[in-house]
């Protein structure tokens, strides 16, 4: 992974043109792929700076969106429900480049609960 590399899909993710303020978001999701990558895959295979710069960029549209999301009008609604919409994109983004990167990455975790009306399961 190449982290000038990552910097520079973040800035083209986010929209954002000087994200050095930001990095801490990019340096969170270099450790947060890394732990996931399989031993044997290549860690200078491009998609996983993409990987990184959507993480990277998910991570960032939550942290505005909490932010934002607190400007309401004297009615209560809300000023912008854009927000929202601009985390559904981000995760979209970083669901995509988790399936483009399946095969370089180990399996998350997966919990199945199944509910029953007689007994526990």
């Amino acid at each position: 992974m190449n982290r000038i590399t990552i910097r520079t899909l973040f800035m083209l993710f986010s929209g954002e043109d000087n994200c050095d303020e930001l990095m801490p978001f990019i340096d969170i999701s270099i450790t947060e792929i890394s732990k996931i990558i399989k031993p044997d895959a290549d860690i200078e295979d491009v998609r996983l700076n993409f990987l990184c710069a959507a993480n990277a960029n998910y991570r960032y549209q939550q942290a505005r969106s909490a932010r934002d999301n607190s400007e309401y009008t004297y009615a209560g609604k809300m000023i912008s429900a854009d927000n929202k919409t601009v985390v559904s994109y981000a995760l979209k983004l970083l669901k995509d480049y988790y399936e483009l990167c399946s095969d370089l990455i180990q399996p998350q975790n997966f919990v199945f609960m199944s509910f029953s009306s007689k007994e526990d399961i």
